[in-house]
């Protein structure tokens, strides 16, 4: 059954290129032949299929990373156990400003199931709070506890600062919100015992707190599509990069790139970059070994967003340069690097999506789209791609609602990665801020979402009353859209509390 069900997704996949490759030819056929349309057409029709082409890319990239981990991803990995790691081994632990029952939870998670065969390094860049809980934590067991007046370089910076320090073989960076289970250090290490061409090993972030509220879920929902689908692919072809927490790195291979890029606030992308440009490869080794939460309030949630599309856009021009443009690699590779560099700008494209059933109204069409173009290419084209999308997450095993979120979560922030993108062509950067900061947003802060909703709901009353098969096919997409924008309402809410929170530590006496 789930060989079936690979050979019918890639043949699937297969099919949902070819037909967008018919429908940008046929536009080509009728701008540049027909000349069909007028100045506003020709505009709009230009930026409809940039939009096309560039989750075109996404797709075919999605695609092939879902055939590598189907077919080739468990072939390069092999489990096994590194007993004997004392005095070879290194836990950094980054903290900033966070909140005191998860910090004293968290590193007495750290330090039980992984203190007893590396040294654990806490690095407090507190810079508001009493941290002397941390300080009594840390003598009592037997922690190392560092603290920096300067903020050099942010996370990156406290973490090179110690690196340098340091006379071990691995090194491992856990973020304060992760608490790891006892196999993790053994396993990776493992890992790179055997691979002496890698320079580090990532494990996936599982959220355990998604019963806080939608908004956690949601999160969890695209950690799914990143760490069961995208990461196994990335791992097989070699473009794998590391996500700063859940990670073990080779001391070596740091040392090669002159320890973490601090010029970047994704120091993690950064620094894979540079040791991949190094040499070095990722690995990534799909097992629950470590798990976390969620951002679990909507200002905290896009506080994590902000910085990992300001961080990766701001990055571009780099991988560009030393990946995409470099001959030594592979067309497989500069596909996923163009893919994962670009893909933060996606919400210029789905403006023009969400724009489009509102242009229809005035008048204004995509050229060649008309009734029996849609059916014999747009169609087949959609029902393929979302049908392949749907088949692939449930044969990894995800709950259809996870589906669903994933649809909707990256159409719900669009507006943020619009933002982005022009803050980062000023070089206009927000202070660094965590996930676990922050509360509810002013609900007028969401007026983007509100108001496309609205013209959506209105395209669509007035293309039904209109009443045509072209604009009911774009009345039906006008619903669509703004199903999927509905979440909205659900994720500024006050979240409930965890079950993960509910044990605290409290009454630790050492």
């Amino acid at each position: 059954m789930n060989k079936m069900m690979h050979v019918s997704i890639n043949i699937m996949s297969i099919l949902s290129m070819i037909f967008i490759i018919v429908g940008i030819t046929s536009s080509l056929y009728s701008i540049i032949v027909l000349k069909n349309g007028t100045i506003f057409d020709y505009s709009f029709t230009l930026w409809f299929w940039f939009a096309t082409v560039f989750f075109g890319i996404q797709s075919m990239s999605y695609f092939l990373s879902f055939r590598r981990s189907s077919y080739k991803y468990k072939s390069t990995i092999e489990s096994s156990y590194n007993m004997l790691l004392r005095d070879k081994v290194a836990i950094l632990v980054p903290i900033y400003n966070e909140e005191p029952d998860m910090v004293t939870n968290n590193l007495i998670a750290i330090y039980s199931n992984n203190g007893n065969i590396a040294e654990v390094y806490v690095l407090d860049d507190s810079t508001k709070g009493d941290s002397s809980y941390i300080i009594d934590l840390c003598n009592k067991l037997g922690m190392k506890y560092v603290h920096r007046i300067n903020r050099r370089g942010y996370k990156a910076g406290a973490l090179n600062d110690v690196l340098k320090t340091l006379d071990v073989d691995y090194v491992s960076v856990i973020d304060i919100d992760q608490m790891p289970s006892p196999d993790f250090i053994r396993e990776t290490v493992s890992l790179l015992d055997k691979n002496p061409d890698v320079g580090f090993v990532q494990v996936p972030q599982i959220y355990v707190n998604t019963d806080s509220g939608v908004l956690a879920e949601i999160a969890q929902a695209q950690q799914f599509i990143f760490y069961e689908i995208l990461t196994e692919g990335k791992s097989v072809t070699g473009t794998l990069f590391s996500c700063g927490s859940n990670v073990i790195y080779r001391l070596k291979a740091l040392k090669s790139v002159n320890y973490f890029d601090e010029s970047n606030i994704v120091e993690d992308i950064a620094t894979s970059v540079n040791l991949i440009g190094n040499g070095w490869r990722g690995l990534y080794y799909n097992k629950k070994l470590v798990f976390g939460r969620a951002p679990v309030t909507m200002e905290g949630y896009i506080n994590q967003q902000w910085r990992w599309m300001s961080g990766s856009l701001a990055l571009m021009p780099k991988i560009f340069k030393k990946i995409i443009f470099n001959k030594k690699y592979t067309f497989k590779e500069r596909l996923d690097w163009f893919a994962t560099s670009t893909w933060y700008t996606f919400g210029w494209f789905y403006l023009i999506f969400l724009l489009a059933p509102v242009m229809d109204i005035f008048g204004i069409k995509v050229l060649t789209i008309n009734p029996t173009l849609y059916f014999f290419a747009w169609m087949p084209y959609t029902i393929l791609l979302m049908t392949t999308f749907i088949l692939s997450h449930i044969d990894k095993g995800a709950q259809l609602k996870f589906v669903f979120y994933n649809m909707a979560a990256n159409l719900l922030i669009f507006p943020l990665s619009i933002s982005v993108t022009i803050s980062v062509l000023r070089k206009k950067m927000k202070p660094f801020t965590t996930a676990r900061t922050g509360g509810k947003v002013p609900w007028h802060k969401f007026w983007p979402q509100f108001l496309i909703m609205f013209l959506l709901i209105l395209s669509l009353i007035i293309l039904i009353y209109k009443h045509s098969i072209y604009n009911d096919i774009t009345a039906f997409w006008a619903f669509f859209q703004f199903f999927l924008l509905l979440p909205i309402f659900f994720l500024n809410k006050t979240p409930k509390k965890s079950s993960i929170d509910e044990n605290s530590f409290k009454n630790f006496e050492g």
